[in-house]
Order: C-alpha cells, then structure tokens, then sequence
C-alpha cells in the first residue's frame, strides 16, 4: 500500500491544538495579536523566550507550541491572520497576573497589533463564593454578565470591557470539574472573546461603506430613470460608459471587502459555536453571556452581513440595468440595419432598372456599328454582284442585326445568370 503524501499531515491537524489542563486556584493572561505581511514571524521571539528561561525551543514554521514553566505553562498558536499566546500560573497569589512569569518587556518585542488582552483569575472551589461587594471590586462596576457553564462545573464573571491596564478581566471560579474540564472551559472563554473581535473587524468598515454605497445606488438610480426618458443620439453611448463606470466602482468595493466580510461570517459562526459548547446556566440576576453578546455583538454582525449583501444587490443590479440597455442598443441596432437593407433593396431595383436602360442602349449601339460594317461588305459585294441592290440589301439588314443582337445579349446575361447561381449553390 502506497499512503497519501497528506495522510499523516490531514490526521494530525486533528490533534493540533490539544488543551491543556487547569488547576485552580489560578491566573491566565490571554493575548492575540494580528499580523501584517510585513511583520516578522513570532516565533522569532518565543525562540528568544526560550533560550532565556532554558526551556525547549519551538520548531521552524510550527503552528502551535506549549512548554512548562515555573508553576505553570506557556502556549503558543498561529491562525490565518493573528496569532495567540497564554501564560498559566497555578497557586494562591492573586497580587500578580501570569506575565509576571516571563521576562520582563518580553512581551513588547511581540510583532503585530494586540487585539486581544485578557487576565482570567481562576478560583478554586474552596474559596468564598464573590458577592456583589466583591464583583464590584475586582470589576470596579456592576455592570456584569455571568453564566455556569460546563454542567454547572464553573461559574463565570465577565464584563467584556477593557480596564484601564488595558486588559479584559475574567472571573471563573472552579466547583470541583477535573482540570482538563476546567482547562477546556477556560480555553472556550477566551476562543469566545478572540473570535468576537476578530469578527468585529469588519463592523467599522461596513458603517464607513455607508455613504459611499448610497451615493453608487443613487447613480444607478439616476441611470435607470434616464433610460426611460427620451433618448437623443449619444444618449445610450452616455448611459452604458456611467454604468460601466458604476460596475467597476461596485466591483472594487467588493474586492476590497468581501475577505473582511467572509472572514467575520466565519468568526461569527465560532462564536456561536463556543457559545453552545458552554452548556450555559443563569447565575443569579446576571445576563448570561450568551445573551449578553445577543443583544450585542448580533446585531453588529446583522449590519456587517446587511453590507455585504447591499455591495452584491448593487452588483446585481447594475448587471441587469447594463444587459436592459444593451438590450435596447441592440434593438436600435437591429431596425437601424433593417431601414439599411431597405435602402439597399430599393437602390439594387434602381440598379436593376438602370441596368436593363443601359441594355436597351446596348443593343442599339453594338446594332448601329454591326450595320455600319455590314454596308461596307454590301457595298463591296455590289460592285462583283450587279444584280445586289447595296440599298436595299442594307434596309433589310437593320431589322435582322437588331434582333440577333438582342437575342445574343438575352443568351449571354441568361448564361451568366446560371453560372452565378451555380458558384451560389456550390
């Protein structure tokens, strides 16, 4: 058996990204990062991390990485257009988030842009359960949304906000799940808050396409209405050159957003997902985070996908108005060549009366020099013949040359006419 060149590449991005566990009481810092073209690749400074800390380096080009540290973990993982990293610190020590665990100003040799920063404080089920009081604090409002998940295993506090130390917080505190459980929700929860502005990328370009969509779709309407008006002679020449012009500006608008507006419907989608995979529960008198991101992050995503299908109904649009009026260029075109040929039938008549007018003059004239030779023979054959009468003799010519031409004539346009209609059927 010969295996497939991808067999072992397609089996093991099943196992790519595995969790890892979780024990409470813990700190996670999550960050995500999104990457230009032009950055360097990130694995150039984990590779730096490494060597500093005397911990295994990561391979050329890999996807994801994980090692352990000091009381905790280190994971790396590269996506399409960002990347993720999250440091794990197990214990009871809440005066410190998890970067404490790196070198200090590490993290601002990362390349790219940090779109996402999160401190997630784990509790474990022996600690008091937060009150109001305590929410307050570790929040600093009480504007909150919260749900057990995971089978009532955990419970989590969030305000999807970011604070002034430029981080989202996230509170979890663990009731008794074994640590691989608690590790996967907890991967779940910042999955959830990455793939959310990921996809909301694409919300501040759809509100700036607002204007520049209502102005195509006036100009277009502006177009049809001058197709019904009545036309002069360079009025569809005009019309057809502002639709081309209207379907190459809809036509780039959709080139420079259709991945941004793809991309978001694919994140939108994971959200959902993750969503769903919390197997949520209401927490008191808290908004589940479900509905929370609803009543929110929804209809961010309903404009975005409005957007999108305005640029396609403007493309559809404009297609339908050039076919109309190429449409009706054709028809002008059409009765133009009909008038055309008319004028071409009545002018091969007139030919054809010309033709058979110069026939006649034809006859007449091949007629009049035939009996001029003739009576030059007559007269010669008068002076061997003294019974011919020369005059006479050329009297009654006249008649005869007139009609052998004209039926020599009638042979020769009928044979013609034949071999044409031959070299026609041939």
């Amino acid at each position: 058996m010969i295996d497939h060149d991808l067999r072992q590449i397609l089996n093991d991005e099943l196992h790519g990204r595995p969790g890892l566990p979780v024990n409470a009481p813990a700190r996670i810092t999550h960050l995500a990062f999104t990457l230009d073209t032009a950055d360097p690749d990130p694995l150039i400074v984990i590779r730096k991390l490494c060597d500093g800390m005397g911990v295994r380096p990561p391979l050329e080009g890999v996807p994801h990485y994980a090692a352990d540290l000091a009381g905790g973990r280190f994971k790396y993982e590269r996506h399409g257009e960002f990347y993720r990293i999250s440091i794990t610190l197990e214990g009871n020590d809440t005066t410190t988030e998890a970067l404490a665990a790196l070198p200090l100003g590490w993290v601002d040799e990362l390349p790219g842009r940090r779109l996402v920063g999160i401190h997630t404080h784990i509790l474990s089920k022996d600690a008091p359960t937060p009150d109001d009081a305590m929410l307050k604090t570790y929040f600093g409002h009480e504007e909150l949304a919260a749900s057990s998940v995971s089978q009532d295993g955990a419970t989590v506090w969030t305000d999807f906000r970011i604070a002034d130390d430029g981080y989202t917080h996230i509170l979890i505190q663990d009731h008794g799940i074994p640590p691989m459980r608690l590790g996967r929700a907890t991967r779940r929860i910042h999955e959830l808050e990455t793939y959310r502005m990921m996809a909301l990328l694409a919300f501040p370009l759809a509100r700036g396409l607002q204007h520049e969509l209502q102005t195509a779709e006036q100009r277009l309407t502006d177009t049809i209405n001058a197709m019904t008006a009545p036309k002069m002679v360079d009025d569809d020449a005009k019309l057809l050159a502002e639709l081309t012009a209207i379907a190459r500006d809809v036509e780039a608008l959709s080139n420079r957003t259709s991945y941004r507006f793809a991309a978001a419907r694919a994140y939108a989608a994971l959200v959902d997902k993750r969503i769903r995979e919390l197997n949520e529960n209401r927490v008191q008198n808290f908004q589940r985070i479900g509905v929370f991101l609803d009543r929110r992050f929804s209809p961010a995503m309903t404009t975005c996908q409005a957007v999108s299908d305005r640029i396609l109904s403007l493309a559809q649009r404009t297609e339908r108005a050039s076919n109309l009026l190429r449409t009706r260029v054709d028809i002008a075109l059409e009765a133009q060549n009909q008038e055309l040929l008319r004028s071409m039938n009545k002018r091969a008549q007139q030919q054809i009366m010309l033709q058979e007018t110069v026939e006649g003059l034809s006859v007449a004239a091949i007629s009049y020099y035939l009996v001029g030779l003739l009576s030059k023979f007559i007269d010669g054959a008068g002076t061997y013949l003294p019974w011919l009468n020369p005059k006479m003799a050329e009297w009654i010519s006249v008649p005869l040359v007139l009609l052998a031409v004209f039926i020599g004539l009638r042979r020769l346009r009928s044979r013609l006419k034949r071999h044409k209609d031959y070299d026609g059927v041939g």
